[in-house]
C-alpha cells in the first residue's frame, strides 16, 4: 500500500463504533438490535458497494485489499437494520464483518476460501498492499490515526514504532479551515517556524534544530538548496506526519531534530468530489477542488485530479499582492490483486512579496507592528515546480513484496528586488537594506527499491525491509547585488528608494549525489514486546563549481547511522519504548590546512509512552528525550576565515500531545512542550546560551463541538497557542517576546453535503512574532483576521 492509501486508512480505523458488536453478532447467528436505515445500493464492484454502506450506515470499515478485488456485491434496497443489510451485501462473496478494537473489518469468512483470500495461518504476514480503505462521511473519531509508513516504511502501528510520531489528519485541516503548513503544524509538539527564506517556502525546528527540508510521500526534497523552492499548497494533502528525532536511517541525510513527511490524496476505486471556496480578510481569495473515482469498468484504473487558485494582498503595507495557482493528476492501477502502480504529476506557480519581515535594533529594539513592511512594492520572488512520482509493487507471496519508487523534481526560483535588512543606524531607526536579482533553477531525481519479506526465526516473527536508494541533485545560482537608500523603520516613506543596477556577485553550480543503502528489522520478541533495529550506510559526494571566483570545491562524504528501540505492550491500550537514534548532515567549509569539514552528527535517546484511551477514542503520546548535535562548525581562533569542529549543541525536552474523541460529539487535538536548548561546546559562544529561536515551552489546544438534536449541523471550534520567549542569536542578546493567540471557528451543514464557515484567527489582534531566524529576520504572524468558507462534498 502506499503511504495516501495508508495515511487514509489510519483516519478510518479511528472510532469505537457503536454497531460493532451488533454486527459482530449478526454474522455468527445472533439477533441484532440496532435500528433501521434506509439503504438505496445497487449492485457494483465490492469496494464501492461498502463506501456507500458506510456513508448510509454512518459505519467504517477496513478490508483486505485482496478479498475485494474482482468481487461484486449484491444489491441492497429498503429499511434494514444495518447487520441485516451489511449480510445482504456480502451475500455469496465468502466475506463476513467482524468487530476489532479499531472498528469492522471485513475478513473470509471460516466456511469458504475466496480466490484472493490469503493462506491460512499468515495473519502476521500482511503486505504493503493489505489494506483497502471504506470511508463514512464524516466518521466519528477523525482526528486520531493510527497507522503510518513514515516511521518503518512497512505501514507500521504507531504503537509498535519506539519513536515519537505525530500525524495531523486532513479532516483537522479541514476543521481548522487551514491554508497555511505552519498552521496545520502548530498541532505538533515541539515545532515552530523558522523562517520562509524572504517568503518563498516554509523552514521549521524540531526539538529544537532547524530542519530547513521536509518530505512528500517519503522522499525529502532537493540536498541541493537548504529551504523549499515553493510554499506547500494543502489541496492535495491527505495528512502531515512529523516523526521526532534523527531520522537517517529512513531519509538519509538531514538535521536531528526530525523529519515532516506530507502525504497527499491517494485516487480512490470509488467517486468522490470535493470544492471549497473562502474569502475574507487582506484581500484574501481562494478556490480548491478535488474529484477522484474510477476510470475503467472493472474498477481497476482510478484516478485524481485537484486544482487550487489563492490570491491576497497581505497585511504587509506596501508590498506586492501574492498568487498561488496549483494544480495535480494521480493514477492507481490495479492489475491483480498483488499488484499496485501508482503515478503522480504536480505543479506549482506562486508569486510573492520578497519579505524578510522586522529588524531589531543590538538593544532589542524593534517594531511592535506586523504591517510596517521594510521592503519595496516591487521587491518580489517567484516559484515554478513541478514533481512527477512513480510507485511499483508486487506481492509475490504474503510474506514478501517488492517496491519500486521513483521521483523527478524540477524547480525555478527568481528574486526581483529582493530587499534585504543589513542592520540598523546608531539612530535606532534607520534601516540599511540592499537588494538582490537572484535565479536558482534546481533538479532533483530519486530511485529507491525496497524488499519487504516476513518470516520467523527462533520462533519470533520478523518484518524485514532491505533496500537502497540513489539520489542526484543539481543547482544553478546566479545573484547581483546593489546597495538602495535607507528607510526609517518607524515612519517608513516607501517609493523614495529607486531601484538601483545590480552588478553579478555569485555564480555557481551545486551537484550532489547520494548512494544509500539501509536494512531493518521489526522484531515480535513476544506478546507484550517488540524491537526494531535500523541500519544505513551513505556515500555522499558535492561539487561546487564557482564560475565567479574560479574555484572548484570537490567533497565526498560517507556515513553509517543506526537505529534501536524497545516497545513494551502491558495490555491493548498501552505502549512503553526506549530509542536511540542517529542522524548525519555533510556541511561546507574547511579548516585552515585545507581539510574539508566532516559532517555534522546527531543522536538521541528517548523514553516515551503512548496510551489509547476512553475505548480507544482517545490517543496521549508523552516522550522525554535528549538529542546532541556533534561536531559543529565553529570559527577558528587562530584563522577566522576557517572553521574547526569543536561546537556541540544539545536540547533536553519533555512534550506531551493529545487527539481523539473524548466524548460522543467532541473532537480534540492539543501539545505541550517544554524544551531546554543550549550550546555545550564552542570557542566561539558561550557554553550555556540558549539556541536560536526555541522557545522553552508551547502548547497548542483546539476543541471542536458538533451538535446533534435540534442543532443539528452546527459546528463550533475554539483554539488558543502559546509561544514562549525566544533568543535571537547564539550570543542571547535579547529576547523574542512570547505570545498567546486565540482563535475559532462556526460552522452549519446546510445539507450533507454543504457546508458554510467562517474561521476568526488571533481574536485579540495580538502583534507576534512567528518565526526568529535573526535579528535581521524576525517574521510578524497575521493580525486580526476572518475568512468565510463554503464547501461542497459528495
Amino acid at each position: 500500500m502506499t503511504l495516501p492509501l495508508r495515511g487514509a486508512l489510519c483516519t478510518a480505523l479511528l472510532a469505537a463504533l457503536p454497531l460493532a458488536a451488533p454486527l459482530a453478532h449478526a454474522q455468527s447467528g445472533a439477533p441484532a438490535h440496532a435500528a433501521a436505515v434506509a439503504f438505496d445500493i445497487p449492485a457494483q464492484p465490492l469496494s464501492s458497494a461498502l463506501l456507500l454502506f458506510g456513508r448510509q450506515s454512518g459505519q467504517q470499515l477496513a478490508a483486505p485489499s485482496a478479498l475485494l478485488a474482482g468481487q461484486r456485491s449484491h444489491p441492497v434496497h429498503g429499511t434494514l437494520p444495518p447487520a441485516q443489510a451489511l449480510q445482504q451485501l456480502l451475500a455469496g462473496t465468502g466475506l463476513r464483518a467482524t468487530a476489532h478494537a479499531n472498528g469492522l473489518r471485513i475478513e473470509a469468512a471460516p466456511t469458504a476460501a475466496p480466490t484472493h483470500a490469503p493462506a491460512a495461518g499468515n495473519a502476521q504476514q500482511t503486505t504493503e498492499l493489505d489494506d483497502v480503505l471504506v470511508h463514512a462521511w464524516r466518521a466519528d473519531g477523525r482526528y486520531r490515526v493510527t497507522h503510518s509508513g513514515t516511521a518503518t516504511r512497512t505501514g507500521s502501528a504507531l504503537r509498535d514504532v519506539p519513536q515519537s510520531m505525530q500525524i495531523v489528519s486532513r479532516e483537522v485541516i479541514e476543521d481548522q479551515q487551514l491554508v497555511r503548513l505552519t498552521d496545520v503544524l502548530q498541532n505538533v509538539s515541539s515545532v515552530q517556524i523558522n523562517g520562509t527564506g524572504g517568503n518563498r517556502g516554509e523552514t521549521y525546528q524540531i526539538r529544537g534544530f532547524v530542519t530547513p527540508r521536509y518530505a512528500i510521500n517519503g522522499f525529502a526534497l532537493t540536498s541541493a538548496m537548504d529551504r523549499p523552492e515553493a510554499f506547500v499548497d494543502l489541496a492535495n494533502v491527505e495528512q502531515v506526519e512529523v516523526l521526532k528525532g534523527p531520522a537517517s536511517v529512513m531519509f538519509g541525510l538531514g538535521d536531528p531534530g526530525g523529519v515532516i513527511n506530507i502525504v497527499t490524496r491517494a485516487p480512490r476505486p470509488e467517486f468522490a468530489a470535493d470544492a471549497a471556496l473562502q474569502a475574507g480578510s487582506f484581500g484574501f481569495q481562494r478556490a480548491e477542488g478535488s474529484v477522484t473515482g474510477p476510470l475503467n469498468a472493472s474498477g481497476t484504473l482510478s484516478g485524481r485530479v485537484t486544482a487550487a487558485w489563492q490570491e491576497e494582498d497581505g497585511f504587509r503595507d506596501n508590498a506586492a499582492s501574492s498568487r498561488r495557482s496549483y494544480g495535480a493528476a494521480a493514477l492507481r492501477w490495479d492489475p491483480d490483486a498483488d499488484t499496485r502502480i501508482d503515478f503522480a504529476v504536480d505543479h506549482v506557480d506562486q508569486s510573492q512579496p520578497f519579505d524578510r519581515g522586522l529588524i531589531a535594533t543590538d538593544d532589542g529594539v524593534y517594531v511592535h507592528d506586523a504591517r510596517r513592511y521594510l521592503g519595496e512594492a516591487w521587491s518580489v520572488t517567484g516559484a515554478r515546480k513541478t514533481v512527477a512520482s512513480l510507485v511499483a509493487q508486487r506481492a509475490f507471496s504474503p510474506a514478501f513484496t517488492l517496491r519500486l519508487s521513483g521521483r523527478y523534481s524540477d524547480a525555478h526560483v527568481q528574486d526581483h528586488g529582493a530587499v534585504d535588512l543589513q542592520g540598523v543606524e546608531d539612530d535606532g531607526r534607520t534601516v540599511r537594506r540592499r537588494i538582490t536579482d537572484r535565479t536558482e533553477a534546481s533538479n532533483d531525481a530519486n530511485v529507491r527499491l525496497d524488499a519487504i519479506f516476513d518470516t520467523t526465526l527462533v520462533g519470533m516473527p520478523h518484518r524485514v525491509l532491505a533496500g537502497a536508494e540513489h539520489t542526484r541533485a543539481q543547482m544553478d545560482f546566479a545573484s547581483a547585488r546593489a546597495n538602495i537608500g535607507s528607510l526609517d523603520m518607524w515612519a517608513p516613506q516607501y517609493g523614495m528608494a529607486t531601484r538601483p543596477v545590480t552588478r553579478p556577485n555569485a555564480d555557481y553550480a551545486y551537484d550532489v549525489e547520494m548512494n544509500s543503502v539501509y536494512l531493518q528489522d521489526q522484531v515480535t520478541l513476544s506478546p507484550h514486546w517488540k524491537a526494531l533495529f535500523s541500519l544505513r550506510h551513505d556515500r555522499v559526494r558535492s561539487d561546487q563549481n564557482d564560475f565567479f571566483n574560479e574555484e572548484r570545491t570537490r567533497v565526498k562524504d560517507s556515513a553509517v547511522t543506526r537505529r534501536a528501540g524497545l516497545v513494551y505492550q502491558p495490555n491493548d491500550w498501552a505502549a512503553l519504548y526506549a530509542s536511540y537514534t542517529e542522524s548525519f548532515q555533510p556541511q561546507s567549509g574547511q579548516t585552515r590546512d585545507g581539510a574539508a569539514l566532516s559532517p555534522e552528527r546527531g543522536e538521541q535517546f528517548e523514553l516515551g509512552t503512548r496510551l489509547d484511551l476512553l475505548d480507544e477514542r482517545l490517543t496521549l503520546t508523552s516522550a522525554v528525550f535528549q538529542i546532541t548535535k556533534q561536531d559543529v562548525a565553529t570559527e577558528d581562533p587562530f584563522e577566522p576565515d576557517f572553521s574547526i569542529l569543536t561546537g556541540e549543541q544539545r536540547v533536553r525536552g519533555w512534550e506531551v500531545d493529545v487527539s481523539g474523541r473524548p466524548a460522543e460529539g467532541w473532537q480534540v487535538i492539543a501539545n505541550v512542550s517544554l524544551l531546554d536548548a543550549e550550546i555545550t561546546r564552542d570557542n566561539t559562544y558561550t557554553v550555556g546560551n540558549h539556541l536560536v529561536g526555541v522557545p522553552r515551552y508551547s502548547g497548542r489546544l483546539w476543541v471542536q463541538r458538533d451538535f446533534g438534536g435540534v442543532l443539528e449541523g452546527l459546528t463550533v471550534g475554539a483554539g488558543v497557542t502559546r509561544v514562549g520567549e525566544r533568543d535571537v542569536d547564539l550570543d542571547n542578546s535579547f529576547r523574542i517576546d512570547g505570545y498567546t493567540t486565540f482563535d475559532a471557528r462556526i460552522g452549519y451543514a446546510v445539507t450533507p453535503r454543504v457546508d458554510v464557515s467562517l474561521r476568526l484567527r488571533n481574536l485579540t489582534d495580538r502583534f507576534h512574532i512567528e518565526g526568529v531566524q535573526a535579528s535581521n529576520n524576525l517574521y510578524p504572524g497575521t493580525p486580526r483576521s476572518a475568512v468565510v468558507q463554503v464547501k461542497v462534498a459528495m
